[in-house]
């Protein structure tokens, strides 16, 4: 049995994330939850509520997509 030397470092998205970062994604879930409460019952998918919303989503993945690769690039 090693002893974990050969071990390849897991990626974990919370201590990666800076304290602005993480407030921004906590706000900004909280703000997606607030536009898909206020979508109308017909034509949601047009909603500028809807489009708000998506664009949050695209938002929070953008930041965690950069916390990715500064991990990467801090590894190697």
């Amino acid at each position: 049995m090693g002893k974990g030397k050969g071990s390849v470092p897991q990626f974990d998205l919370q201590t990666a994330l800076t304290r602005k970062e993480k407030r921004t994604i906590r706000k900004s879930e909280g703000m997606v939850q607030y536009n898909l409460a206020r979508c109308p019952n017909y034509a949601v998918f047009e909603s500028p509520e809807w489009a708000r919303a998506e664009d949050l989503k695209q938002k929070v993945k953008d930041i965690e997509a950069k916390a990715k690769k500064r991990w990467e690039n801090n590894l190697f």
